[in-house]
């Protein structure tokens, strides 16, 4: 990991200065040909949601989600074309922290004065990433930054709630012609995040058991602790690996036995492999279940226009198999 971000910081440092003035360029070529449209530009799939539904039914902002679907944030590198359209963007909005660790390097080489840069881990309530009960343990733990904040901010439907209020004053901001609209979409959406949040609540009210257990990284932390739930899983949240050692598969089909879970979960854009395996050494009928971290959306699911909302009540049933 350590050496990716010496890498990666040599590689900004090298493009940046060139793609600023190419930017500059580029924008001074382009201004009689301006849409006027809003240029908008984030970094993750949640907030390229929550935005998309706060200028629904407007057609003056231009909207782009640097990740794209399908994609691990955790192996992503900003291209130069992405260093463009950052810096052409009205408003730049990102995590932060460990899983964007190509932010900061870029942020100091922003030169446009007018735009506005957010970073949306700052507006909601943050925790410090912490082991996972039976976590593979791995050879950068030593390396991590003490303190280090869990960015998996977005799966808590408080935090969700929080990001959607600042992404809507942040909106409001670079376009105030639109501050209605805006904020009645921001409430519309508001209702539906605690219409899932209340669906959730209920099944954890009548839980059977209260653990959770992931074949798979564990990105889920901020919506383990707002249920309060227990949780184990093969990896922790931020983990690169995919292949566990024999000591932690025969851990976690222990902890499945003898407190008789009945579902192994595994994330989306994972192969599920680890969490099917779990499951048949622990038999008795337990089965391997895809539960939605909204860490990212496939690519159809992007293009079906699914939502955070439509994507958390995916897990309703997850969760009833899982809890009751």
């Amino acid at each position: 990991m350590k050496l990716k971000k010496i890498g990666l910081i040599i590689l900004l440092i090298i493009i940046v200065i060139g793609v600023v003035t190419l930017a500059v360029t580029a924008s001074n070529k382009n201004k009689n040909i301006d849409t006027g449209k809003k240029k908008v530009v984030v970094s993750n799939f949640t907030c390229y949601d929550f935005i998309k539904q706060i200028t629904k039914d407007t057609d003056d902002v231009e909207l782009t989600f640097l990740l794209g679907p399908g994609k691990d944030a955790h192996s992503y590198d900003p291209t130069a074309q992405d260093l463009i359209k950052i810096q052409n963007a009205d408003l730049f909005v990102y995590i932060g922290g460990e899983i964007e660790a190509w932010s900061e390097k870029v942020l100091e080489a922003l030169n446009n004065k007018n735009q506005k840069v957010i970073c949306i881990a700052d507006d909601v309530q943050k925790i410090e990433e912490k082991e996972v009960d039976g976590a593979e343990e791995h050879e950068e733990h030593e390396e991590e930054e003490e303190g280090a904040f869990d960015e998996h901010i977005w799966t808590s439907p408080a935090n969700a709630i929080s990001m959607v209020n600042s992404l809507e004053k942040a909106m409001e901001e670079i376009n105030p012609q639109n501050k209605d609209i805006y904020k009645t979409n921001s409430e519309n959406y508001i209702a539906k995040i605690k219409e899932v949040d209340n669906k959730i609540q209920e099944i954890v009210n009548n839980k059977k058991r209260s653990r959770l257990v992931f074949g798979d990284k564990m990105p889920m932390q901020y919506f383990v602790e707002y249920y309060k739930l227990d949780v184990s899983a093969a990896f922790n949240g931020c983990s690169t690996e995919s292949e566990p050692s024999s000591k932690t598969v025969a851990y976690l089909v222990n902890k499945v036995k003898n407190e008789k879970i009945p579902v192994v979960l595994y994330t989306e854009l994972s192969t599920g492999i680890v969490a099917n395996t779990i499951a048949k050494e622990a038999g008795n009928g337990v089965k391997a279940m895809q539960i939605q971290s909204l860490h990212n959306v496939t690519k159809t699911d992007f293009d079906n226009g699914q939502t955070w909302v439509d994507l958390m009540e995916r897990n309703i049933d997850v969760l009833k198999t899982a809890l009751q």
